[in-house]
């Protein structure tokens, strides 16, 4: 079995990246490109994978929330974590839509329980940081950026062979360099929630026609107030 995991850019200008990890969690190919043909030709070898994408996959809503994102939301506001409502009216071209729709033709859909819709915020306070929202993103400034990034990147390196994935030191990064650092580590997370949850304890929000979101259960986590 294989677990490959998509950090999708969400207009499809910027870049996607793909990680391909074995059985043993060892990352054995990845991909970082806009180009989608690319990105679907990298995964057509590993067509017995299960799939996790950083995004929603499947939009009818005209505006607001959809259905299972709000189920969700229930769970894990009480964390502090929120999630960014997509719909048609916000995104009239989605990215994610269309990789979905070619990934579809080659086999990976909610109906057959290949391909979910992960989200890594969740998975990281859930599997590794005691339930706290890890501040990694571009909006929390370049210094507290780096510091969390290594820290995510030492998080999933005790669980997953990919040192091999990073060239130089996280500490030196910047720019263009350290948000591929971002996108990557994005995408192994996304590749580790669908292992850890075919193995262990998850919720499983939504259905095959609107979306199936994965997360690991916070219940079989220890709870540490701040």
């Amino acid at each position: 079995m294989y677990y490959i995991g998509i950090d999708p850019s969400w207009s499809g200008k910027n870049y996607t990246a793909v990680v391909m990890c074995d059985d043993a969690l060892q990352v054995i190919d990845t991909c970082y490109t806009n180009d989608i043909k690319k990105i679907i030709s990298a995964i057509v070898p590993f067509n017995d994978a299960i799939i996790g994408i950083d995004a929603p996959l499947i939009i009818k809503n005209a505006t607001g929330h959809r259905r299972h994102e709000i189920e969700f939301l229930r769970v894990f506001s009480r964390f502090g974590l929120g999630l960014h409502a997509v719909n048609k009216k916000r995104y009239p071209y989605f990215f994610p839509e269309v990789l979905y729709k070619e990934l579809h033709a080659l086999g990976f859909s909610f109906n057959n329980n290949n391909i979910f819709e992960v989200y890594p915020h969740a998975t990281i306070m859930t599997c590794f940081n005691n339930m706290k929202l890890l501040q990694y993103k571009s909006k929390y400034g370049v210094t507290m950026r780096r510091e969390n990034i290594e820290k995510l990147y030492n998080y999933l390196a005790a669980v997953i062979k990919c040192s091999d994935l990073f060239t130089g030191t996280i500490a030196q990064a910047k720019g263009k360099q350290l948000k591929k650092y971002e996108d990557y580590l994005d995408a192994l997370v996304c590749a580790y929630t669908v292992y850890y949850c075919s193995r262990k304890n998850c919720y499983s929000f939504g259905d095959a026609e609107n979306g199936i979101l994965l997360v690991p259960s916070p219940e079989c986590r220890k709870v540490v107030d701040t």
